[in-house]
């Protein structure tokens, strides 16, 4: 090959580089998932006990409310009564109620904590017909939140006999 030749090979070889380069393109794409905000609290189903027949309080298992929430400050969460037991067919009878509220299993990086003490009980001769404790979480979680609730007899021969019901509503609220 003569040098005239391989000259002219040499001169072309970086025009085909720039050429090549000249009609390449990129492009690019993104994904984005949105995921909603999602609290929840799930009550257990009703509980019924049969009293004991002595002065002692009259305590319901611990009953296990689940609460999940996504929201990333945490959630609070508040159990509470409408009025103490109050007899279903004689509303002249009342005995107070108690709940007591403690922590369960865990998943997910939240850290929850119960408010205060977690006890507290209506006392319905002095107007107070309300009892509530209340659990809260940092983060992103799910807990299982076991909440007890007492019928406190006092003196047995003085509850007159029947249902004596009340009603603990569960409320969860994102921070």
């Amino acid at each position: 090959m003569s040098i005239v030749r391989i000259s002219k090979y040499v001169l072309l070889l970086p025009f085909a580089f720039t050429a090549s380069a000249a009609f390449a393109q990129s492009g690019s794409q993104s994904f984005t998932v949105t995921v909603p905000q999602s609290i929840s609290i799930t009550a257990p189903t009703a509980a019924v006990l049969t009293h004991d027949e002595t002065d002692g309080n009259q305590n319901f298992q611990p009953q296990n409310w689940v609460v999940r929430g996504n929201a990333r400050n945490g959630v609070n969460v508040t159990f509470s009564t409408a009025q103490p037991f109050v007899h279903v067919d004689d509303n002249t009878f009342k005995r107070d109620a108690r709940l007591t509220l403690a922590l369960g299993t865990s998943q997910g990086p939240a850290a929850w904590a119960v408010a205060g003490t977690g006890i507290d009980a209506t006392d319905f001769a002095n107007g107070d017909g309300v009892a509530s404790v209340a659990a809260s979480s940092n983060g992103v979680g799910r807990t299982n939140l076991a909440l007890s609730v007492s019928f406190l007899t006092q003196d047995y021969g003085l509850v007159a006999a029947g249902n004596y019901v009340t009603t603990v509503t569960g409320t969860i609220a994102a921070k």
